[in-house]
């Protein structure tokens, strides 16, 4: 699963301190470019002295006990073992289910 990999990499980068952004560059109308700095999407998350993981299927996240949708770490280096436990799961199959549920589009109430 390469987004996992992805996270992993950006959580790297949050324990050695440095700024999780990316510069990414803008073309305008006239052909001039800029660039711009744009906040990474992580997945992970601090909430009071604890950290948090909210895995992602795209925009979406995921329920993975189909209620919950963070997992708590405690520290910031203990979200690579989970990282590494969800990465594995997914190549199993076992978030199958999961993530089809976070694919499922909510039908819209009559009226709306």
């Amino acid at each position: 699963m390469g987004a996992v990999e992805e996270q992993r990499g950006y959580l790297a980068k949050a324990i050695k301190g440095e700024q999780l952004t990316q510069v990414t560059e803008r073309k305008a109308e006239d052909g001039t470019t800029t660039k711009v700095e744009r906040p990474l999407r992580v997945w992970f998350f601090q909430q009071g002295d604890n950290w948090f993981l909210q895995p992602r299927y795209g925009a979406r996240v995921m329920l993975l006990d189909g209620k919950n949708n963070a997992i708590q770490a405690g520290k910031l280096a203990d979200v690579d073992a989970i990282l590494v436990a969800l990465g594995k799961a997914a190549d199993m199959g076992e978030l199958d289910k999961v993530l089809e549920a976070a694919t499922q589009r909510k039908a819209k109430a009559k009226g709306s």
